[in-house]
């Protein structure tokens, strides 16, 4: 019996090691250029280097990290296919979710997207970059959960791995208040249930802050261009 048990004990820690580490990328700790290691993340999390390992293991399968350098992970760079392939799935995918969350809209929501729009908006008027993107992740997933599917929540925290690093580039353009004006409009929807509204808010949202990050990413390689005489 207990040889049974042992391999769920260790199977629970690699699941807890994977979700801190999602949760790292999802909100705003590891932005793009910046790398950790296998043993800071272990002690960190108090828990021995093998399921860290693991768990970095299954995040890059994914896309979601990177060996950066010797011993050292961060989050990839996207390419701009990658970019577009991610704004075209977000368009559909996302605003399914949203969709759905204004047909289960009800006080709670509103009271919780309302606490976390004046977080988004205090963050922003600070310059305070992972406060912003810790409170849009949680403003966004609040919406989603309230779709009321596991699946569709899943599918978005996945696509969410890949992209949430980069809203890092938002804020070099000031593209946070503009940002929040998406996000203020998306809640005033949800309030009214004002479905296609709040539809039109998000695609509005995902597609502004796609124009930002891809020109960033543009002009990011025209500067590694220019330095390799290519």
């Amino acid at each position: 019996m207990l040889q049974g048990v042992k391999p769920l004990k260790r199977e629970t820690l690699q699941t807890q090691v994977h979700q801190s580490l999602c949760n790292l990328i999802l909100e705003g700790e590891l932005a793009p250029g910046e790398s950790i290691t296998v043993a800071s993340i272990a002690n960190a999390l108090d828990v021995s280097p093998m399921p860290v390992r693991e768990a970095i293991s299954r995040l890059m399968a994914m896309g979601a990290l990177t060996v950066v350098s010797g011993r050292s992970i961060g989050v990839p760079r996207l390419s701009l296919e990658e970019l577009a392939d991610l704004r075209r799935v977000r368009l559909e995918v996302e605003a399914v979710a949203v969709r759905w969350a204004v047909d289960n809209a009800d006080d709670a929501l509103v009271a919780a997207l309302k606490h976390l729009l004046d977080e988004m908006e205090a963050a922003e008027q600070g310059g305070r970059v992972k406060d912003f993107i810790h409170a849009n992740y949680d403003f966004h997933f609040t919406v989603y959960r309230h779709a009321k599917s596991p699946l569709i929540l899943e599918m978005i925290g996945n696509i969410w791995l890949r992209m949430n690093p980069n809203f890092h580039l938002l804020q070099r353009h000031g593209h946070y208040r503009v940002s929040n004006r998406q996000h203020r409009a998306l809640f005033d929807a949800i309030v009214a249930r004002d479905v296609e509204g709040a539809v039109a808010a998000l695609r509005e949202d995902i597609d502004s802050a796609y124009e930002v990050i891809r020109k960033s990413l543009t002009a990011a390689d025209a500067v590694a261009e220019s330095g390799t005489g290519a």
